[in-house]
Order: C-alpha cells, then structure tokens, then sequence
C-alpha cells in the first residue's frame, strides 16, 4: 500500500484523486456510490477501487455501497488535501502565467502566493493578482510568505540553478515543467511534469492504426 510505510504509491494516489473528483459533486451525506460506478470512472475494476478504498480506511456496505461524503473526507485526509499550501512560481512567462491563471488549485488547497523572474519589465508588476519579484528576492520570499512548494516554468537552461536556489530557500517540494534533470537534496521532493511524455503518448495512438 505505502513505500516504507510512510508514503502512498504514486498508483493509488492517482486513483484515489479520480474517486475523489467522481464523489465531489455528489451532496447529501448518506449519498451512496457502488464500487462498479468508481471501477468505470477510474478506469479499474471492482476489486481494485475495494483495495484502494481500504487503504484509507473506507469499506462499504453490502448491497448499498459506499457513502460519497465518507469517500470524499477520507482521500482528502489521506492526500493532506483538507490542508493549505503556499507556493511560488518561478518563471513568470506563458506557462508561469497560465499556471497563476488555473482556477483549480484552490480546490486543492493550493495558493500561489508570488512570482520571480528575470525580466526587469515584469518584475514589480502582478499577474492574475499575484505579485513579481527579481530571483535575488526568492529566499526572502519564501521566508515571509510561508511558502513550502516551488513550481519551476524556466527554460531548461535555466533549470538546476532556480531549482537550487528554491532547495537553499527552504522550499520542499518541487513541480518542474522545465523538462530538465534536477539533482537536489534527498529531502526536497521533486514532480517532474513532463508535457512531451503525454504528446509522445498522443502521437503513438494516433499512427497506429484504430
């Protein structure tokens, strides 16, 4: 189930946020849901979305399921969603500006409290309400915002060194969509988000022949 007792394999948080956004939009506390009903949104069988469901400590009821409000607590318990988290882009171009944009991370519990970049005409303005600062500032930052969380859109050129600079800030985690290898402290967790993994998916299915 978890990776030294400690963490939950990247699998099943996957499935779980997929049960997760199924059960969202269902209100009423005694709201029941079958596991067939996950099985097919998930993608899985029935016996997987029972396992997974354990995990965290919901089973369900003979011949009425599982209750959806019980679903919906228990992942965002297990997954740290029911917290708040601060974070900082590093990177204010298109990508930086469209991640600032997305309206989906609250539901997350994700603030993006600043931006840094390089470019003098960007630095001292806001983006969608989000201040931006010069990278000399990043440290200082990340100290006064409270921020745990970098996500890095930089030019892979420019990768390690904003990667390091946010590990020697204190940051924790990183989400790099700079498409670059990142060699970082043990202790800082690193998401690497690769685009052209899901385009190159994309392309195989489609020159295949359906």
């Amino acid at each position: 189930m978890a990776t030294s007792d400690r963490f939950f394999k990247r699998a099943l948080v996957e499935r779980l946020v997929r049960y997760l956004h199924f059960v969202r939009p269902i209100r009423g506390s005694e709201q029941a849901v079958s596991s067939a009903r996950l099985a097919e949104h998930a993608g899985v069988d029935e016996s997987q979305v029972r396992k997974d469901l354990a995990a965290i400590a919901v089973r369900g009821r003979p011949r009425v399921g599982f209750r959806a409000r019980e679903i919906r607590v228990a992942i965002e318990t297990s997954l740290g969603l029911d917290q708040s988290y601060r974070a900082v882009v590093v990177g204010a171009g298109r990508l930086g500006s469209a991640l600032i944009a997305y309206p989906g991370f609250a539901r997350y519990g994700l603030e993006v409290a600043a931006l840094i970049d390089v470019d003098p005409l960007k630095i001292g303005t806001s983006i969608g309400g989000v201040a931006v600062y010069p990278v000399e500032r990043l440290g200082e930052v990340v100290r006064e915002e409270g921020i745990r969380l970098g996500i890095l859109t930089v030019p892979p050129a420019a990768a390690a060194e904003m990667a390091r600079r946010l590990a020697c800030a204190g940051v924790e985690a990183i989400w790099n969509f700079a498409s670059a290898g990142l060699d970082l402290p043990e202790e800082v967790y690193v998401r690497h988000e690769h685009l052209s993994v899901g385009l190159a998916e994309l392309a195989y299915r489609l020159s295949r022949p359906s």
